[in-house]
């Protein structure tokens, strides 16, 4: 055994941990570990960067550029008309799953989640029945619908860069499409039925909040001998306090928030605090004119507006404290609770460091406007009144980016000349322009991708793949390739529920070259195999992102998903090595 091998298998392993831990940016940690084979000569700095001239790799991004314009051509009325009608929850939950995996068959899956969480999290709450019911499902919808083709998820087109960088024949739009299908159907069947039972009926974050909301804001009134009579908020000495932060003024019928440094204080103004109880108790106490009124407006929802929003995982906030991101003034809001894995964080919110998956419980004023989708923050709750449903004439861009679109997926043109055609289009007719592009690329996924072929080239130049091969040949008798593809299927299931697809399938990409090699079988099945198993978490919230952007609006724990998922797991794992096994005629 080499020393490059032992090396490059305990860095992948260390790589695991650190992704599972979070102990850092998923972005650093992959760029740390390609440096690290980099330095140590396993790699060259071509193969480093090969990626960022890689044809998927950017056909992903045109990709996410193209569903961004897509999304804002359609608009919220299309959409609407599924959440508007009185359904039973099983029917709605089918209708809803269709939908968005249909959807995430040609569009990126991580914005039509984004796009339609406050819209399920509405239906839900007017019809009288928890989110928690509803919105695991739409997670694992769009999974099982991006099976479908090669643009649904970018587990596909990052295997067939990594296959085209080896010069073998990339995987075409039938090894995606029949059995894509077949999982889709037989895992949103599952669904419609058995998330009744086994998904937990729980209430909503925001919910608990009204609920209690003296627990989270404290509310004094300036009196008439008030020392801070106009005296800005700067010169109060309000802005920097500790533990404590000003979250809201209200002044007769206005409302002020987030609260800006120079405005200034009136006598009658109600100044919300939030933190620590105890400290605002103690600044009340400091004789300066702050009394507790006699009559309490916390309780009155009329002088608030609670905005609910997740922190994905490419968020730039990640790692951050809250009191070193200038939270106020960079998104216009006050947080007030912040939920991680379903429980509420205690202590100083402006001593917190984010972390993916968090959900932030905000105060935000009248005139604040929800994003489509923002890279930092995906905005979850609904506010304001659904756009009306654009004529279908205002469509025909997105119709016509979608019909290239779907030349592109059946191979009558490249696809990568599909989707810059697709892009094309929507920028001619307006609807996409270069501030909207910039705004949807992302450093942070660009990192990981070209780190990701980087590694899984380390992984075959070090000699690990190789190794890790051969022990799974000899688990399978040297003999049986079914066998091996099953241990390599459970090998990648396993790995995606511990980081993220992308890096699931460049990890074992490499091993599945080597073993098919090895067993002198064709690579088709081995890639396949490896292709459906990284995109199948269905066990927990870390492995794709969008299980992750509906844990913090489900009020989900770390557990649901093992309980809903463990059952679905095995349903898809067998469906889909039965199908590889009898399609490919495989023995």
């Amino acid at each position: 055994m080499e020393l490059k091998s032992i090396f490059a298998i305990l860095s992948i392993i260390a790589l695991v941990v650190t992704l599972y831990k979070g102990w850092l940016r998923a972005s650093f940690a992959f760029l740390g570990t390609a440096f690290l084979f980099l330095i140590c000569q396993i790699i060259t700095p071509e193969e480093l960067l090969n990626g960022l001239s890689n044809k998927q790799i950017i056909v992903i991004f045109l990709l996410i550029g193209l569903t961004a314009g897509i999304q804002k051509n359609i608009g919220s009325g299309f959409f609407f008309k599924l959440f508007s009608q009185k359904l039973p929850p099983a029917q709605f939950r089918f209708r809803m799953m269709a939908l968005v995996g249909g959807l995430s068959a040609f569009l990126n899956n991580t914005p039509v989640v984004a796009f339609m969480i406050p819209y399920v999290k509405d239906w839900a709450r007017a019809n009288g029945y928890p989110a928690s019911k509803f919105l695991i499902p739409l997670s694992y919808s769009t999974i099982l619908g991006g099976m479908v083709t090669v643009v649904g998820t970018s587990t596909n087109l990052v295997l067939n860069g990594l296959i085209s960088k080896y010069d073998y024949p990339l995987l075409q739009f039938e090894d995606f499409f029949y059995l894509g299908m077949l999982v889709s159907l037989i895992g949103i069947t599952y669904l419609t039925f058995a998330s009744n039972f086994l998904l937990p009926k729980r209430e909503e974050n925001q919910d608990k909040i009204i609920e209690h909301l003296n627990e989270y804001l404290v509310e004094t009134l300036v009196s008439e001998h008030s020392t801070m009579i106009g005296k800005s908020v700067k010169d109060a000495g309000l802005r920097n306090l500790k533990e404590i932060f000003l979250a809201e003024i209200a002044r007769g019928d206005q409302e002020i928030s987030p609260v800006s440094p120079k405005e200034v204080l009136q006598e009658g103004d109600r100044l919300f605090f939030t933190g620590n109880t105890k400290a605002i108790l103690s600044l009340i106490q400091e004789q300066n004119g702050l009394v507790l009124p006699e009559e309490s407006h916390v309780s009155k929802l009329g002088l608030f507006q609670l905005t609910e929003a997740v922190v994905p995982s490419t968020s730039s906030l990640i790692g951050e404290r809250i009191k070193d991101s200038d939270f106020r003034n960079r998104y216009n809001a006050s947080i007030i609770s912040i939920h991680r894995k379903g429980v509420k964080l205690k202590g100083n919110i402006g001593e917190t460091k984010v972390q993916a998956g968090d959900l932030f419980l905000m105060l935000t004023g009248r005139n604040y406007e929800r994003s489509e989708y923002l890279r930092d923050l995906i905005i979850v709750t609904l506010q304001g009144e659904i756009a009306p449903e654009k004529r279908s004439f205002k469509r025909l861009p997105s119709l016509i980016a979608i019909c290239f679109l779907l030349a592109g997926i059946v191979g009558y043109v490249d696809l990568f000349l599909a989707a810059f055609a697709g892009i094309i289009t929507l920028y001619s007719f307006n609807v996409l322009n270069l501030p909207t592009l910039r705004k949807t690329l992302d450093l942070d996924l660009l990192f990981i991708l070209v780190s990701s072929l980087a590694i899984g080239v380390a992984l075959k130049n070090s000699g690990a793949a190789n190794l890790i091969a051969e022990g799974l040949r000899m688990l399978s008798s040297n003999e049986s390739p079914v066998l091996a593809l099953i241990l390599l299927f459970v090998f990648t299931l396993v790995l995606t529920s511990l980081v993220t697809n992308a890096a699931a399938v460049s990890i074992m990409f490499p091993i599945a070259l080597e073993l098919g090699t090895q067993l002198g079988q064709p690579l088709t099945p081995f890639f396949v195999g490896i292709a459906f198993a990284a995109s199948g978490d269905f066990m927990t919230p870390i492995g794709y992102q969008t299980n992750l952007m509906v844990m913090g609006p489900g009020n989900y724990k770390f557990g649901d998903y093992f309980k809903i998922g463990f059952p679905l797991t095995l349903i898809y794992a067998a469906t889909v090595l039965c199908f590889i096994t009898w399609y490919y005629d495989f023995n």
